[in-house]
């Protein structure tokens, strides 16, 4: 039950999943296999999970704690939730989820509305925002985990590690996060024609969630600052650093999980970040539809 009188973050989403209806609704109904497709725990290797029929609670140092509930489901149509979270802060939220068919696929609308404490009320636009992207991050989670049987996206947690000095030459652009996986593929290549032995590395000036802006510079990393720089490129120079380190493996589409969870890492306080310099990922191979990503997280 949503908490009477708090404020309310509604979101809604709609994924048209390529499998029929009856192996869709199997699939959210199916309490055990909810943990398989969750946007925090995917961030959480530690976490305790209780599984019953009709619910799950978790409870782990970086996801926190809270409990998932079946209210109702009609079979082939509709499944409702109550999701509880506890800790770092209550709030609680009401899942609901329609099923429509779509000629051979099925059309899935996830509905949800979070209530807040009145605490986090000022916090409301950021909070909304990060839950959107939760919400995304799932959602394609379970598209992949039905229509293949598994979910592409795997993280490592490096830790506490030394990141040493480089220089770099690439493009700094900046603008809408509408449309930005395929500006910066586009972006990818383009610094991949100049420099083709190079190792791509991306760092993260803006990234405003709220407003939907993001400036990022795109390059790869040299030995030594070149001698002539390709007109329209720019040099940087990325100073030696104590970095919280991640690997992510798997499709581009899923890198958010990495990053999410390098946030959730920080805000669990496994690590304090620096912002003496922005965050950075470094593209360990040149396979870019299913790269292996280092991302690095400065630390104070």
């Amino acid at each position: 039950m949503l908490g009477t009188g708090m404020p309310k973050i509604p979101i809604s989403r709609t994924q048209v999943i390529a499998s029929p209806i009856e192996k869709v609704f199997e699939m959210l109904r199916d309490i055990h296999s909810c943990p398989d497709w969750s946007p925090w725990l995917i961030a959480d290797p530690d976490f305790k999970l209780d599984v019953q029929n009709d619910y799950y609670s978790w409870e782990g140092a970086i996801s926190g704690s809270g409990r998932m509930d079946l209210v109702r489901d009609e079979a082939n149509e509709s499944i409702t939730y109550d999701l509880s979270f506890v800790k770092p802060w209550k709030s609680q939220a009401r899942i609901h989820i329609s099923l429509a068919v779509k000629g051979d696929a099925t059309e899935v609308t996830w509905t949800l509305e979070h209530s807040l404490s009145f605490f986090l009320f000022w916090k409301k636009k950021s909070i909304q925002a990060y839950l959107e992207v939760d919400y995304d991050r799932g959602f394609l989670m379970l598209k992949n985990l039905i229509e293949t049987g598994s979910v592409p996206s795997h993280l490592e947690f490096l830790g506490r590690e030394p990141s040493p000095s480089f220089v770099g030459v690439g493009i700094k652009r900046s603008g809408s996060m509408n449309g930005f996986e395929q500006d910066i593929e586009t972006s990818y290549k383009e610094v991949k024609d100049y420099y083709p032995e190079g190792q791509v590395f991306s760092v993260y000036y803006k990234w405003d969630l709220v407003r939907k802006e993001v400036a990022y510079f795109i390059g790869v990393r040299l030995d030594k600052t070149p001698g002539v720089i390709p007109d329209g490129m720019e040099l940087i120079n990325v100073p030696g650093m104590e970095v919280y380190a991640l690997r992510h493996r798997g499709p581009y589409s899923h890198l958010s999980n990495g990053w999410s969870a390098g946030r959730m890492h920080g805000r669990a306080k496994i690590f304090r970040q620096s912002k003496r310099f922005p965050p950075f990922e470094i593209y360990e191979d040149e396979n870019w539809e299913e790269p292996v990503v280092k991302i690095c997280l400065p630390m104070k």
